[in-house]
């Protein structure tokens, strides 16, 4: 049975401005004059239903419109629109000093609010002593109630509202007035009322009495419900707002709901939270000291329905971040900068999302697995996956049948040297971490004044397990019949029926610069640009004028790949390989002047061992298994002079090489600026009945 019946409920009062409202703005003159005068309205278009013996807890921020509420269901307040229906005697404590008489004393007022209340005075002797016991002001029932603390009101007004035998109890925020004392003896009273049955509407900023004591929780935000399943589902949406007035807004698309706090920022699904309770968020390390988005002073710049753009300042650093974020189509897509008023060092710059750990598992680039337990003894970050600068995409999957959504997320970043990890949190955090960062040497940590672009993070909650796994490995390979390649940091992985052919460095390239080499996977990687049967990257070397250009191509039976050279200015080099690392098995090899066997590795070696006797230019090496497909790597562009070699590993590495070394025939290889194809070739796999 329903006892309290809102429906489409509205309130609006003018606005009021002081004691002068007959002459001033809005008063007398002007509405001679016909001018319209503005309103507020506390309450906009609720309907709420409550049934018979139910508590319910209404929260929200100062001014939602809570005690408005309140007063419309107590009938001290009529709606402006919509109607209200109450079944019952209705006991209510609404606000400090209401319905008692300054004048007279607390005896006398306690007849007079239970007689408000509908009891009659016969009945009010009956209880008499009973309130005054649970007052706990029995020595002065008989002095004026003007004389009373604001604690002593709050006791004789709940005592009496308490013992009135009410079919429906409304409680206000004055239970915060009285001591802890008198605040166990009220929650102990409102229990015992719960289970006589009665029916408890209770506002309180006491979220942890209204979990407890409440079977529902509704919140209001601007005049505004909003309702959750669970009551901690309705705090913790509820948490997430709480901060200043120009630095909250929350926005909705759909599914998709997101609430920017105050450098925070928390998203929901379909009212699940999808971040954990730190949400997301950024940091700057400056001088040594790190400085959290939420220590910033916000203000929202731009609050649109599906949209929100906010305007952070450091309070201790001459900068402001700046935030846009938006929702569309099931993806959360949020910008970030920073707007330096002067020149400013920063050593490191971190977007880290909080996850809760219902998400159980995590993709990462090429790799997979799953999230291991966060200990009580975890003091502090665990990282999962070794950063990886050249990683854009991951993604997070919760347990299956979960109400969660799978994410996934991809980051651009706007600054040079972004990498992203997983990590755990500590203990006391209990989150998954997705950290993406920058860190910036001393030489190259000072920050110019205005604006610098960070990244743009996107999370997509549209998409399922499957097509979240597919596209994540799918951007970085490509397939030619059985034989699959997966660009990974600077380094081609081959397998074959997904058995791996490579092994340690995989196919990479070196160039030998400066009486050091200089590695593909020591590059500065971009996104990989693919559609399946074609690659494209770019990476840049962080020491030398020059980036490569990788494009990788599927053909028949294997992948065929050119390698272009970028020079910024002109730089020399000894000589340069690109290298096919295969796994130990492979027991024989070829090249277009000589043949021979894979030795045993030497355990006294500490460098590669080549193992051919001639180094004429050639343009084919292939290495032969018993017990796996043959591999074919073959350089065509014959006028660049490389020498095909076959190498056995260092011992720890444990592996074969097939080399296209091109050295240098006049003391140095000069790259003027400009580019330059750097190889073309091609990688080829037959199955051992085909060789």
């Amino acid at each position: 049975m329903l006892v309290i019946e809102a429906k489409h409920v509205t309130k609006v009062y003018p606005a009021r401005r002081g004691t002068r409202i007959m002459l001033g703005r809005g008063g007398l003159g002007d509405w001679l004059r016909g001018r319209r005068t503005t309103s507020f309205s506390a309450l906009r278009d609720i309907t709420l239903e409550v049934a018979a013996g139910e508590s319910l807890g209404i929260i929200g921020r100062n001014g939602s419109g809570k005690s408005t509420l309140l007063k419309i269901l107590a009938g001290v307040t009529l709606p402006t629109s919509g109607e209200v229906v109450v079944r019952g005697r209705v006991a209510s404590l609404l606000e400090l000093g209401a319905g008692f008489h300054p004048m007279l004393t607390g005896r006398e007022n306690v007849y007079l609010n239970a007689g408000l209340l509908g009891m009659r005075h016969a009945q009010v002797d009956e209880v008499f002593d009973e309130i005054v016991a649970f007052s706990g002001i029995a020595e002065f029932i008989d002095q004026p109630v003007d004389t009373y603390s604001s604690g002593m009101y709050v006791r004789i007004g709940f005592a009496v509202a308490a013992h009135t035998n009410p079919d429906i109890f409304l409680v206000d925020e004055v239970l915060s007035v009285g001591d802890e004392e008198f605040q166990r003896k009220c929650r102990r009273k409102i229990g015992e009322l719960r289970e006589q049955g009665k029916t408890i509407v209770f506002v309180s900023h006491d979220l942890g009495i209204v979990n407890t004591l409440c079977q529902r929780v509704v919140l209001l935000n601007k005049g505004e419900m909003v309702v959750r399943d669970t009551p901690q589902k309705t705090i913790n949406f509820y948490l997430r707002q709480v901060g200043r007035d120009r630095g909250v807004h929350t926005f909705t698309d759909g599914a998709l709901e997101a609430i920017h706090c105050d450098g925070r920022l928390s998203l929901f699904h379909r009212q699940e939270e999808i971040t954990a309770s730190l949400g997301c968020q950024m940091a700057l390390t400056s001088l040594g000291q790190r400085h959290a988005s939420t220590d910033a002073e916000w203000d929202v710049t731009e609050a649109g329905a599906a949209s929100c753009a906010a305007s952070g300042r450091m309070t201790r650093l001459p900068l402001k971040l700046e935030w846009r974020m938006e929702l569309a189509e099931g993806k959360l897509t949020w910008r970030a900068a920073i707007e330096c008023e002067h020149a400013t060092d920063l050593s490191l710059i971190e977007l880290i999302l909080y996850l809760p750990t219902s998400y159980l598992h995590w993709l990462y680039g090429d790799y997979a697995g799953r999230f291991p337990d966060i200990l009580p003894a975890d003091a502090g970050c665990n990282v999962i996956v070794a950063p990886e600068v050249s990683a854009r995409d991951a993604a997070a999957l919760p347990a299956e049948g979960a109400p969660l959504p799978p994410l996934l997320i991809r980051v651009t970043p706007h600054l040079r040297h972004m990498g992203l990890l997983w990590a755990n949190s500590e203990y006391v955090s209990f989150s998954r971490l997705l950290i993406s960062y920058a860190r910036f040497p001393q030489e190259d940590c000072t920050f110019s004044a205005g604006r610098h672009d960070v990244l743009t993070l996107e999370i997509d909650t549209s998409a399922d397990r499957a097509r979240i796994e597919e596209r994540v490995r799918a951007e970085r390979s490509v397939r030619s019949g059985r034989l699959s390649a997966r660009f990974e940091l600077g380094k081609v992985r081959l397998a074959f029926d997904d058995q791996e052919l490579t092994a340690s460095l995989h196919l990479y390239s070196s160039m030998f610069i400066e009486h050091l080499w200089h590695d593909s996977f020591s590059l500065q990687w971009s996104p990989v640009r693919s559609d399946g049967r074609r690659m494209t990257v770019s990476g840049e070397s962080r020491r030398f004028p020059f980036r490569q250009e990788w494009e990788i191509e599927a053909v028949e039976d294997g992948i065929d790949l050119r390698i272009y050279l970028d020079a910024w200015e002109p730089f020399e080099a000894q000589e340069y390989h690109v290298s096919v690392v295969i796994r130990p098995e492979y027991d024989h090899w070829e090249t277009d002047h000589e043949s021979g066997a894979f030795p045993p590795f030497d355990p006294a070696l500490s460098v590669w061992k080549h193992l051919n006797r001639s180094y004429a230019p050639g343009s084919r090496a292939k290495a032969l298994s018993s017990t796996l497909p043959s591999v074919i790597f073959e350089a065509t562009a014959r006028d660049l002079g490389f020498r095909m070699t076959p190498l056995n590993t260092r011992p720890d590495q444990n592996a074969r090489v097939l080399q296209a070394l091109r050295p240098s025939e006049m003391g140095a290889l000069r790259f003027e600026a400009g580019r330059h194809l750097y190889f073309a070739g091609q990688v080829r796999v037959r199955p051992k009945h085909e060789t």
